[in-house]
């Protein structure tokens, strides 16, 4: 099995990532910092998804966003617009009257 490595670092340590896993209040944007950090500490992908209870192409995505941007990038989550409201401006804006 290929190991996977951190191509840059963006100057981040093992240390520095632990630090910022302490200070990051939402736990899915934690378990992606810390991810990276057991990477960077040198296990495994496997071993480091079962540490961290994702799948092992989980920490492979994870490693790469922050290869390619680093923290930024990592942490950086886009959620779906989501439904369409069924009530328009003006019909909502009437039903508070």
């Amino acid at each position: 099995m290929k190991r996977l490595n951190i191509t840059d670092n963006h100057g981040w340590t093992p240390r520095k990532l632990c630090k910022q896993e302490r200070k990051i209040k939402n736990a899915h944007l934690r378990q992606r910092v810390m991810a990276v950090r057991l990477v960077m500490e040198g296990y495994l992908d496997k071993d480091v998804a079962s540490m961290v209870n994702v799948c092992r192409q989980t920490v492979s995505h994870y490693v790469s966003l922050f290869n390619e941007g680093g923290l930024e990038l990592l942490l950086h989550r886009d959620f779906a617009p989501g439904r369409e409201p069924f009530l328009t401006e003006a019909l909502r804006e009437c039903r508070l009257c």
